[in-house]
Order: C-alpha cells, then sequence, then structure tokens
C-alpha cells in the first residue's frame, strides 16, 4: 500500500507542471515532456486546453513547494465556504475520493469550488464572469454547473456583466498561449486520442453499469436532493478515476448518522484499482462500476432517503446546508 501511495503522490501535479515547464520553455505541452525535476513523461500525459497554461506557470518557480502551496489553497477555500454553515463536512476529510485527489494533486476541486463560491454569492458580475473562465479551464469538471448558473441568472440585470467577464477571462486565459504558438490548439486537439491511449477513460453509465447509473440518478431523484449540476458534473462525463466524484461537494450534507457512515464506509471499499492497466481487462470492466458505486456511496452521505423540502432543495443548487 505504501508502495501505491509513494507512486501516485502528486503525479498528476507532476505532469502539470511538467506541461507548464515545457511550455515556458519554449516547448510543446503535448509532446514528450522531460523535467529534470519532474520525471519524463509520454505524448498525451498533458491533456488540458492551453488556456490552463498561464496559471499552472505561476507554480512552476515554486518546484515541490508549489503542490504544498495548492493543495493548502484548496483547504484555505474549501473552509472559507463551510466555516459558518457546513462544517459537518469536515467528516468528508475521511472520504476518499477527496483523500485520493489531494494526494495526487489535482485540480477538479478548486474548479468546483470556485464555482460553488460563484453559486452562493447574492450577486454575479464582472468578477465572477473571471472567476468562471478561469474554473472552466478545467471544462469536464465545470462545465454543467457553469452553465447551470448562466440559465439561472439569464434574467438577472447584471447577466451582461457576468458573460463579459466571461468572455475577457478566457480571452486573457487564451491570449498568452495562442501568442506564443498560434498552433497550439491544433496540438491539444491532436493530442487528445495519445491521451485516450495513454490512460483509461470511461463514463459511469457505459457498459452494463448503465443500470447502476439509472439506479443512482433515480435515488438522487426520488429523494429530493436538488444539486443536480453538481451530480452531472460527477456523474456524467467520462473520467479517469473516481477523484472526480469531488464535484459532488457542494450538495453533500454529511450528518453523524448511520447514512453518513455507510456511505464513507462504502466509498473506503470502492477503491478501486487506484493505477489503471490498460493491459489489464479488469480494470476496463470496473471503472463505470466503481464511478456508480461512489455515485451511490454520495447519495448516502447526503442524507440517503431522507426527502429534502423545497427550500432544502433550493439550498442545495447553491451549494448551501438547508
Amino acid at each position: 500500500m505504501l508502495d501505491l501511495l509513494r507512486s501516485i503522490f502528486q503525479i498528476d501535479w507532476r505532469i502539470f507542471m511538467a506541461g507548464a515547464e515545457a511550455w515556458l520553455g519554449g516547448q510543446s505541452p503535448y509532446a514528450r515532456l522531460a523535467s529534470d525535476t519532474f520525471g519524463r513523461f509520454g505524448p498525451g500525459a498533458f491533456a488540458y486546453p492551453p488556456t490552463a497554461l498561464p496559471w499552472l506557470a505561476l507554480f512552476v518557480p515554486l518546484g515541490a513547494a508549489g503542490y504544498y502551496l495548492w493543495t493548502l489553497l484548496e483547504l484555505a477555500l474549501w473552509w472559507l465556504l463551510i466555516r459558518k454553515t457546513q462544517r459537518s463536512q469536515l467528516l468528508l476529510i475521511c472520504w476518499s475520493p477527496l483523500i485520493l485527489h489531494l494526494v495526487e494533486g489535482q485540480s477538479t476541486f478548486m474548479a468546483i469550488l470556485v464555482v460553488w463560491a460563484a453559486a452562493r454569492a447574492p450577486q454575479r458580475g464582472w468578477l465572477w464572469g473571471l472567476a468562471l473562465a478561469w474554473a472552466l479551464t478545467k471544462p469536464q469538471a465545470a462545465i454543467a454547473p457553469v452553465l447551470w448558473l448562466l440559465w439561472g441568472d439569464r434574467q438577472s440585470p447584471l447577466r451582461a456583466r457576468l458573460w463579459g467577464g466571461l468572455l475577457l477571462g478566457t480571452l486573457l486565459l487564451a491570449l498568452p498561449p495562442t501568442l506564443v504558438n498560434p498552433g497550439i490548439w491544433r496540438e491539444w486537439l491532436l493530442s487528445l486520442p495519445a491521451y485516450h491511449a495513454r490512460i483509461l477513460q470511461m463514463g459511469a453509465w457505459q457498459g452494463f453499469s448503465v443500470l447502476l447509473f439509472a439506479l443512482a440518478a433515480w435515488l438522487w431523484y426520488s429523494s429530493r436532493r436538488g444539486g443536480w449540476q453538481w451530480w452531472l458534473a460527477a456523474g456524467a462525463f467520462p473520467q479517469t478515476s473516481f477523484y472526480s466524484m469531488v464535484a459532488l461537494m457542494p450538495a453533500l450534507r454529511p450528518r453523524p448518522d448511520n447514512w453518513t457512515l455507510a456511505g464513507l464506509a462504502l466509498a473506503g471499499v470502492l477503491q478501486g484499482p487506484m493505477q489503471l492497466d490498460l493491459a489489464g481487462g479488469t480494470s476496463l470492466v470496473l471503472l463505470p462500476w466503481i464511478l456508480c458505486g461512489h455515485l451511490l456511496a454520495a447519495w448516502m452521505i447526503a442524507g440517503g432517503t431522507k426527502r429534502l423540502p423545497a427550500p432544502a432543495r433550493a439550498a442545495a443548487n447553491r451549494g448551501e446546508v438547508a
């Protein structure tokens, strides 16, 4: 187990830094990555869109300390969101998707935290648009809750400012990599097949697991849980690992009861293969089932069969506890 933890510790963060380091050095982040500091990774290892490169590059000068600063920033923003009314979420520090996410140095949690903060804001103008533009540098995590939020604000008097900030932020993030290398967008698109060949990526609804996926969706609906934008972010998009379940954090309401304990225990059992070997058929079969199992575990943590009244569902959509 210790060897496994050592092999995945910071692995995603190292890939991010190697890609940003290559870009700063005038090389393609989507080709083979070689770094004296972070090791060597094959083509397709870095799959983020070019808009992610400017902010990732800010951490390169920090070296190994960048991972710890990034993790502290995630935990600090999480604490700011939950400290007044949602402290029970601290129980989720024992939740296996969050543990794996933090150990690997992933970015999904931060993207969700930013959209969560925007959803809870009483008004959203230019600055929140800029924040959402940053969150969309992790598109598969942020797209569902961002679209949900934009739809909810379609009649807001500030909607033009929100959209303006979103477009401006995207432009500001896209300009540096585009100016340095106008062909970088083509390189990114061409690298995606290499990424898919390098690592297993499947949706919870693929194969026979679609039955379990439908059950998880029905249970979430029947308990009037709300927060469907977070559920879709976690369950609807193809994933590489179960750390993606942190997208459900805004909708989770852990309590010191049997449902929460059962959910945490089920998530602990569903560790699954942390390193997926494409040469083995077992991983290909198991990943969608593991993802579905984590959706069921999250339903338990959110309260199981306990139905939420309408005000609580509205709060769930904002990522608040009623």
